[in-house]
């Protein structure tokens, strides 16, 4: 059985209020907005009546107004419970939370050593195995520094030409693994024998360029699209 206390809560800002929320609450909650019925929503968010109260309890008093409003039936029924507008926002702004997450839970992690520094434009070179990229000079940072760069796999282009465009940052690479799901299509990239990027195109895009096991390619990204740590 999962402990409580093991599942990762996430701080939530709602107006003027910091909530904390778990994937329970939510479901909870979730529950209660497609059922209409605390009783019901504890049932199917496996979530006991009575912690599911003291759930709706605290979270009331942290955001300081009403989450569910509740309606008790008389002899023929008619009662039910609803969510708030404030109850709505928590749902939205946790579904926000969490494609955020999801977006980023398979960032590339590339590490490489600033090769140079210009200072005029603002800019800095960014050595990555035999490769070089191009990034917005960042300041305490210094020539010789050992980074990590992150990005995401939705944010790196595919082409099998490089092309003039905005896109400055080009590698050239080759397909060692693909995956297909649903209409999106990961790829994995070596970019040479140490460095691979994970890449993520809609299937539309792949039959277009018709993309193969070992096929070359080129990778592209956009310097703002990169996040810097140094290490």
């Amino acid at each position: 059985m999962t402990n409580s206390r093991d599942i990762p809560e996430y701080q939530l800002q709602i107006g003027d209020k910091y909530l904390l929320m778990d994937e329970k609450k939510f479901r909870l909650l979730k529950s209660i907005d497609n059922c209409g019925s605390i009783t019901k929503a504890s049932k199917k968010s496996r979530v006991p009546y009575r912690t599911a109260l003291k759930y709706i309890e605290v979270i009331e008093k942290i955001v300081g107004t009403p989450v569910v409003f509740t309606q008790r039936g008389g002899k023929g029924g008619g009662g039910g419970s609803e969510l708030s507008d404030t109850g709505k926002l928590i749902l939205r702004e946790f579904t926000k939370l969490n494609q955020i997450l999801k977006k980023h839970s398979n960032l590339n992690e590339i590490e490489g050593k600033v090769s140079s520094l210009d200072l005029d434009n603002r800019v800095m070179n960014i050595k990555i195995g035999k490769n070089e990229v191009l990034l917005p000079l960042i300041e305490n940072f210094e020539e010789g520094d050992n980074v990590l760069i992150l990005i995401s796999p939705e944010d790196i282009f595919i082409m099998l030409q490089p092309q003039e465009s905005s896109v400055r940052n080009i590698v050239e690479g080759k397909i060692v693994s693909m995956e297909i799901k649903n209409e999106m299509v990961r790829l994995k990239v070596a970019l040479d024998p140490v460095i691979t990027v994970l890449v993520d195109i809609t299937k539309y895009s792949w039959e277009k360029l018709e993309l193969s096991l070992e096929k070359k390619v080129f990778v592209g990204f956009k310097a703002t699209s990169l996040s810097l740590i140094k290490i």
